[in-house]
C-alpha cells in the first residue's frame, strides 16, 4: 500500500514510477544538478556574508512552505514551488542548489525514499527553474524593459507558468507509465491546476514587489538601472 502522507518536497513516491524511469530521471537530475554547480562563483557567494543569510534564510522558509501540501492521491498533491521566486532572488543555478538541499533534507526528515529523489527534483524543481529563467531572459529580449514588466510578467505570470508546467508534465508522466487511468489525473490534478497557480502567482509577485522596492539587493535578476532609471 502506498503511504499517503507525502510532505514538502517529495510529491512523486518511487512506487508509482518504473525502476528505469527513476533511475534515467536520477541521471538527469544529477547531470543537470552538477552543471549548476559548476556554475557558481564560490569565492564571490562565500565573500558576501548578507547575501548568504538571505539565501540560507529563504531556504528555510521554502522548506516550512513545503509542508503545506493540497492533494488527493499521492504524487497528485500540490505545495508552493518557489521556483521562480528563488530563480529571480539568486539566478537559476543557486535556486537549484537550494531548492534541491531542501528536497533532500524533507526526504531525509520524512522517510528516506532517495530513489525517487531525481524524478522530484526533475519535476519540481528543474522544470519550474527553467520556464522561469526562460521567461525571464524571454522578457528581457522581446519586451521594454520595465519595472511593471519585471513584476508582472516575470515574476507574477511566470510563477504561474512554472507552476503549469510542472503540473502539466508530472501529469503527462504519470500517464505514460500508467501510474493512474488519465480521467482520475484530469479530476484529481489538472482541473486544479489554475486554482493552486494562483497563491504561487500572488506570494512570488508580492514578495519581489517588497524586495526590489526595499531591498533590490536581495533580487540578483533586477537591475535599477535596466528597469527603472530613465523608464
Amino acid at each position: 500500500m502506498i503511504d499517503t502522507n507525502w510532505l514538502i518536497g517529495l510529491h512523486i513516491p518511487a512506487a508509482l514510477m518504473p525502476a528505469s524511469v527513476l533511475w534515467l530521471l536520477n541521471a538527469s537530475f544529477v547531470i543537470i544538478l552538477m552543471y549548476a554547480i559548476s556554475k557558481i562563483s564560490f569565492k564571490k557567494f562565500l565573500e558576501d556574508v548578507s547575501g548568504q543569510h538571505v539565501f540560507f534564510g529563504a531556504m528555510v522558509m521554502l522548506f516550512l512552505l513545503w509542508g503545506v501540501k493540497a492533494g488527493v492521491s499521492p504524487g497528485l498533491g500540490f505545495h508552493h514551488l518557489g521556483a521562480t521566486l528563488f530563480t529571480l532572488m539568486f539566478g537559476w543555478p543557486l535556486a537549484i542548489i537550494g531548492l534541491s538541499i531542501i528536497m533532500l533534507a524533507s526526504v531525509l526528515l520524512q522517510h528516506n525514499e532517495l530513489v525517487s529523489l531525481g524524478a522530484n527534483g526533475v519535476l519540481s524543481i528543474i522544470i519550474p527553474v527553467s520556464f522561469s529563467f526562460g521567461i525571464l531572459k524571454l522578457s528581457q529580449r522581446f519586451l521594454p524593459d520595465n519595472f511593471f514588466i519585471y513584476i508582472f510578467v516575470v515574476a507574477f505570470f511566470g510563477a504561474g507558468i512554472a507552476v503549469a508546467a510542472s503540473r502539466l508534465v508530472s501529469i503527462i508522466l504519470l500517464a505514460l507509465v500508467d501510474a493512474y487511468p488519465l480521467a482520475k489525473l484530469i479530476e484529481e490534478s489538472l482541473l486544479y491546476t489554475p486554482l493552486f497557480m494562483f497563491p504561487e502567482m500572488f506570494v512570488t509577485g508580492m514578495l519581489v514587489s517588497i524586495f526590489v522596492v526595499y531591498r533590490p539587493a536581495w533580487v540578483a535578476t533586477f537591475d535599477d538601472e535596466r528597469y527603472i532609471v530613465g523608464k
